[in-house]
């Protein structure tokens, strides 16, 4: 698929935007297929998982709240038969995201994947992380002012979001066979973790009950120049309750997630579609947020609730 750039409004480097436009936007459930395979996964050996290891003991000691945890590694995405898409999938580390696409030791790799693999992503994490805009039943759509304490963004207003985790398919996923990676049941299943992880993040950081969320759908994938092309599914979601009542739920913090965040921001879905937004407010959002507008402006001409 093709990639390409978008210089962001909030003064970072920007993000690419992976071409999907030979597709119907935005995507369902349905209409998506998964590829796992370990000849996905980051390419490594001794110097470089030593070198990753000092990094991540560097930034533990920073911030003791870090953990690390297995993470799907996004590798590209196919289209078929002009219309089923697929996600291609390996496996790599949080630990290793934290010492590649975060780290300057990223741009190091890129020049050894080129050498050594004629690819100058392969040795990168490149974990699949995945966000939404929440689209209230009033138009309005929910951002959350990140917490300090957070391994990444602190403070920058976001889209509620995360990573799907391989331990929720199987805590025995590392050392799936081939034939394991290909079961279709499985694949099944990693599909339906991305999805659902999106649900599970709304509910655990915006306090919002299940039965009050849509299923999501996918308006595309980006990748963040800032963090040497860090990749993020960005899906849509409906709410059927209003601001008001989201707000009321979210002031409770009892979520899981409650401390990951200090605060809401609400932002009307015309001024997020026409992005018409104040230039403050454009220096305070994420690259994924600033991605995640970019593709529902495109995706969308008149409010999704309108339809």
């Amino acid at each position: 698929m093709d990639e390409r750039a978008f210089k962001t409004r909030n003064g970072t480097e920007g993000v690419e935007i992976i071409d999907l436009a030979c597709h119907k936007i935005p995507l369902l459930r349905s209409q998506i297929q998964i590829n796992f395979s370990d000849s996905f996964s980051n390419k490594s050996d001794a110097w470089i998982e030593k070198s990753i290891k000092l990094i991540w003991d560097e930034k533990c000691q920073e911030n003791n709240r870090l953990y690390n945890k297995s993470k799907f590694r996004f590798d590209s995405i196919a289209i078929y038969n002009d219309h089923q898409v697929v996600i291609n999938l390996g496996l790599t580390t949080y630990m290793e995201l934290i010492g590649t696409n975060c780290h300057p030791f990223g741009k190091e790799l890129v020049v050894h994947g080129i050498k050594c693999f004629k690819n100058g992503r392969s040795c990168l994490a490149d974990p699949l992380g995945v966000g939404c805009l929440l689209l209230t039943a009033d138009d309005k759509f929910l951002f959350l002012k990140r917490a300090m304490w957070t391994g990444e963004d602190k403070g920058k207003l976001d889209r509620p979001g995360g990573h799907p985790e391989p331990d929720n398919i199987s805590l025995a996923i590392q050392s799936w066979t081939e034939e394991e990676c290909r079961k279709p049941e499985n694949l099944r299943r990693i599909r339906d973790e991305i999805f659902d992880s999106v649900i599970h993040e709304v509910r655990d950081e915006v306090n919002l009950p299940m039965e009050t969320i849509k299923d999501p759908v996918l308006l595309g994938v980006i990748r963040s120049l800032e963090r040497s092309g860090r990749p993020s599914a960005e899906f849509l979601v409906w709410c059927s309750l209003t601001s008001e009542e989201v707000e009321e739920l979210y002031s409770k913090n009892c979520q899981a997630e409650a401390d990951e965040s200090i605060g809401i921001v609400f932002i009307s879905e015309e001024n997020i579609r026409k992005q018409d937004l104040e230039q403050h407010v454009w220096n305070n959002l994420t690259d994924a947020a600033c991605g995640a507008i970019e593709l529902y402006s495109r995706s969308y001409s008149i409010s999704p609730n309108k339809h």
